[in-house]
């Protein structure tokens, strides 16, 4: 009994936490970056339905780094976490995302303004449609570019996995974080 506690212990020890940073807006987000979002959510501001809540995605920063910014803006909190880009935005899969697209079957991110859909269960589970708003995106909702979660993001790889264009996050966060956002939130893509 105290060997099968301890495998238990070293089990739990071993699993990677999930890649969480919160606190206040001012902490976590950088300034600049807070600033071009909120003035092209102002430009789209007659699509935007759920006022509380902002996302940013910093496609500029590494895959192992948390740059999807989940922003409170009634309470000035945000939290970090990781997400994944498209393979066709990393075709050597450094981690780096090189070249954005919304061309149909790219396997591409699309950079620009986009208002969160409806959440639906799909092949990835609970997933949440994405509208772009900008000529860069404006083809999000036909290439099936969604919020979801996947295995393949994860702290524990040095380089995460790449979706088909999707920002897909970690599993154990996703359906809380589609939960706040679904039905008009809006989320800016920077690369």
């Amino acid at each position: 009994m105290k060997r099968f506690a301890l495998v238990l212990l070293a089990a739990a020890l071993a699993a990677p936490a999930l890649a969480v940073d919160a606190g206040t807006v001012d902490a976590v987000v950088p300034a600049a970056l807070l600033d071009q979002a909120l003035a092209a959510r102002a430009a789209h501001a007659a699509d935007v339905a759920v006022d509380r809540h902002l996302v940013i995605i910093d496609y500029r920063e590494p895959s192992n780094v948390r740059r999807f910014y989940l922003i409170d803006l009634v309470d000035e909190t945000a939290e970090a976490l990781l997400v994944s880009h498209g393979r066709g935005s990393d075709p050597d899969h450094d981690g780096i995302a090189d070249t954005f697209s919304n061309t149909p079957n790219s396997k591409m991110t699309s950079l620009g303004g986009y208002v969160t859909a409806e959440p639906y269960y799909g092949a990835h589970g609970y997933s949440l449609k994405l509208h772009g708003l900008d000529p860069t995106n404006d083809k999000a909702y036909e290439r099936a570019i969604v919020i979801h979660g996947a295995s393949y993001v994860t702290p524990a790889l040095a380089v995460l996995g790449r979706s088909w264009g999707c920002p897909a996050l970690e599993v154990g966060v996703t359906q809380r974080v589609i939960d706040t956002i679904k039905g008009g939130a809006f989320v800016y893509v920077v690369g």
